[in-house]
């Protein structure tokens, strides 16, 4: 039986090794921190805390870490499972180091290296064959929390059970995506994306564009990151980058696209100036003050080597892609586009395709993994193969004909073999074409749940623009989300009202989930904000109303009901967590009440459901021992209507579903999944799990609220912030809304409420903001900028 890791050893405590030590203690595994002085790991150490984005779930999980010194404590490694190297990305110092660990090395324990790209035959010269067993290459990417991909490679001395296990580990424990790679130079990843990256160098250097204007076109709109190339180069380091390029041009003399590996000399000209990107301050791009004081972004001219303000660029594809969600239809509308941006676009995702169809099978055996280290490493939506299916194969191909460019052998075989595209679904089920030149599914885990492949083999039982009901086997189903971008809208609640009626009905229990960008961002402010420019405040009550009685129903139905968010969840995608009866996150959500910063309150049960949640956390955090007399266990009326007042007060939003359940938006019984891709498979075993006896809740009589003298408590605190000009005038009056919701500051002493009291006044006070100048200045804001306002 294999022993299980339950401590690992991080030897290297820079960007890369505190961030592991960081997503190990994310995921319960202690870690010894190695570095060449104790000072060093104390320092960063100290940092991890303080870092944006946080690379930590909660700051209390740094007690996890342990840190020391590689002279002091190296014989310590031997008391870890696995043992992970992540020093200097040189050859020598990892050599000597892993000639100490081969000293202390005991059997069963795993040795990894965290390099780029440097070979495992490289690193192993030298070491025992016990060594060379238990070596292999797992190879994250930063920042290691946020980037799903570990390269796995192995030697060949390595034994299967090591890769397997290391396989495991990382996917079902660390939530990462493993690709196993090839040994080959900078593994699969880093090949194809610095080969995009060098690519578009050598074009920018040739047009003497604005890099603004080539990321403005290879981001989002081609299916790319925000930080599409020039900015993601800044980020990596232009040294860093630079070093990739060397390397890959010295061990790949064979390579047909060598020459694009040399540096160009303008880039050469920055590196000599030490503009290196993030961490020397400028790079592509730098950060200054214009005249009147303002921040403004600078962008690098390489025609005349200094800054200037960014250039923009404006096309008809450019603005037809901005209203288009398929990422597909983007790519091809830009790509094929007859103007300026795709000018800028195809040659440099022409060149990529060709590129990563001519590695294989050198850096993998098949498409799927060039595919899904491309998508989990640099934050493509779509892998190279997929982008060739997207574009259309034939088309390419013939554009590529008429250019006089060489088609890849792996398309031609495709083509030869009456194929039109490298992925085929059929049924719900998803196929690639292989080296052999037949189809294979594309490996998941067999508990995985697919909403597009369970909607293709016809699971659909009812759906309209903005939901669809979903058949997920076992009785359960699925209430999917799809409007644009998840927001709550009419259809929404009234598909979520039939949903429910449906399960009761007919199943077991319901998941609210969906596979988009984000769960929920929230309802519909343009909305809301068109009906309080007409004053038609009735329809306003009607929608709160009909709000308020889904949040309810979904409380107190007769079924289990579960939800599974990630990523943004806001508002009153927040409110449908809330009124669940249990929930499965995704590790990486970001939920909170957010709607004080438009000018409302939580009016979908929001404000009473978090005060029945953060009731239930101080009841958790009581001690019988800790009782003093004639003290309620959850702390009396006024601890939870702090902590839910601090909660939507100041709009907090939880940088993970672990800090959610800190703040109340999560409980201390609901639970949260690594591993994106399977947060429906463990949402729908925790249903299932529900469903034997099942009894719902039974409506709160007995809330016990502090009244007017907890509503001034609160009021004064916040009047404090005003005075010290933390807050606005707008901020001090919204909180004052929400202390009378939370406190029910009408009645003079603490007393008990029922939920429909504390849902009276949500709706009363959310009514009465829609009538505010303020509030609608607030609304249209976000609406235009995407920014909140502080009027």
């Amino acid at each position: 039986m294999t022993t299980p890791i339950k401590k690992v050893g991080v030897i290297g405590a820079g960007v890369m090794g505190k961030g592991i030590a960081a997503h190990l203690a994310n995921c319960g595994i202690p870690s010894l921190l190695l570095d060449l002085e104790r000072g060093t790991v104390g320092k960063a150490l100290q940092d991890l805390p303080k870092r944006k984005p946080a690379l930590l779930y909660d700051a209390a999980d740094l007690a996890l870490i342990t840190p020391g010194s590689i002279d002091e404590d190296l014989a310590k490694m031997e008391g870890c499972d696995w043992v992970i190297e992540v020093i200097v990305e040189q050859l020598k110092p990892k050599q000597a180091l892993y000639a100490k660990l081969d000293a202390v090395h005991r059997p069963g324990q795993i040795i990894s290296s965290n390099t780029s790209g440097i070979s495992w035959q490289l690193l192993t010269e030298g070491r025992t064959a016990q060594f060379k067993q238990h070596f292999c290459i797992t190879h994250f990417f930063n920042p290691v929390r946020y980037l799903k991909l570990v390269e796995l490679v192995g030697g060949a001395d390595t034994q299967p059970e090591v890769l397997d296990r290391m396989e495991r580990l990382l996917g079902e424990t660390l939530g990462k995506g493993v690709v196993r790679a090839k040994d080959t130079p900078n593994f699969i990843a880093n090949r194809i994306g610095v080969h995009a990256v060098m690519v578009a160098l050598h074009q920018l250097a040739e047009s003497k564009r604005c890099p603004a204007v080539v990321d403005r076109v290879m981001g989002p709109a081609m299916g790319r990151p925000k930080s599409a190339i020039f900015r993601t180069a800044d980020l990596v380091g232009l040294d860093t980058l630079a070093h990739v390029a060397d390397n890959t041009f010295a061990a790949c003399p064979d390579d047909e696209a060598r020459e694009v590996y040399r540096l160009p000399p303008f880039l050469k000209t920055m590196l000599a100036h030490n503009l290196l990107g993030e961490k020397s301050g400028s790079g592509f791009y730098t950060k200054t003050k214009d005249d009147s004081g303002e921040r403004v972004i600078l962008a690098y001219d390489v025609a005349q080597e200094r800054y200037r303000p960014q250039a923009k660029i404006k096309t008809p594809s450019l603005g037809q892609a901005k209203d288009l969600e398929d990422v597909a239809v983007r790519i091809r509308t830009i790509a094929f586009a007859d103007d300026d941006a795709g000018a800028i676009a195809w040659p440099l995702i022409s060149e990529s395709l060709v590129y990563a169809a001519n590695r294989m099978p050198e850096i993998a055996d098949d498409i799927v993994a060039i595919d899904r280290a491309m998508q989990w490493g640099f934050g493509w939506e779509l892998g190279p193969f997929a982008t060739w299916d997207a574009l259309g194969v034939q088309r390419v191909v013939d554009r590529l004909a008429r250019e006089g460019r060489a088609i890849p052998r792996l398309v031609m075989d495709l083509l030869a073999h009456g194929r039109t595209t490298f992925y085929e679904t059929r049924e719900g089920r998803r196929s690639f074409f292989t080296l052999a030149h037949t189809l294979q599914s594309v490996p998941t885990p067999s508990d995985w749940i697919s909403l597009a492949a369970q909607k293709a083999g016809g699971g659909v039982v009812e759906a309209n623009e903005s939901a669809a009901l979903v058949d997920l086997g076992d009785g359960v189903f699925c209430c999917e989300f799809r409007s644009k971008m998840n927001a709550i809208d009419e259809e929404m609640i009234d598909h979520m009202g039939r949903a429910l009626d449906h399960v009761e009905r007919n199943g077991v229990g319901l998941l609210f989930g969906n596979e988009g960008v984000n769960f929920c961002v929230g309802a519909n402010l343009m909305l809301i904000y068109l009906e309080a420019q007409q004053q038609n405040w009735r329809k306003i009550e009607e929608i709160v109303r009909k709000f308020q009685g889904l949040c309810q129903r979904i409380r107190f139905s007769p079924k289990p009901v579960v939800a599974a968010p990630f990523q943004l969840t806001l508002g009153g995608g927040c409110e449908f967590v809330l009124a669940a009866h249990r929930v499965r996150a995704a590790a990486e959500t970001y939920i909170g009440l957010v709607e004080l910063g438009v000018g409302l309150v939580p009016a979908g049960a929001g404000c009473k459901n978090m005060l029945l949640h953060t009731e239930a956390l101080c009841r958790a955090a009581h001690r019988s021992e800790d009782r003093i007399w004639m003290a309620p266990d959850d702390g009396g009326p006024f601890p939870k209507v702090r902590m839910a007042f601090e909660a939507i007060g100041y709009a907090k939003v939880a940088t993970s579903a672990k800090e959610a359940q800190r703040i109340g938006y999560l409980l201390p019984t609901d639970h949260y999944t690594i591993d994106r891709d399977m947060l429906l498979a463990d949402a729908k075993a925790d249903l299932l799990a529900l469903t034997p006896g099942y009894v719902p809740p039974i409506p709160r009589t007995d809330l016990l609220l502090p009244g007017h003298g907890g509503y001034l408590a609160l009021v004064n605190a916040i009047r404090q912030a005003r005075a010290q000009g933390a807050i606005s005038d707008y901020d001090l009056h919204l909180g004052e809304r929400l202390a009378h919701i939370l406190t029910g500051s009408q009645h003079p002493n603490f007393h008990r409420a029922t939920e429909e009291d504390v849902l009276d006044r949500e709706r009363e006070v959310f009514l009465s903001l829609c009538g505010e100048e303020r509030t609608h200045a607030r609304i249209q804001h976000m609406l235009m900028t995407g920014k909140p306002l502080r009027n």
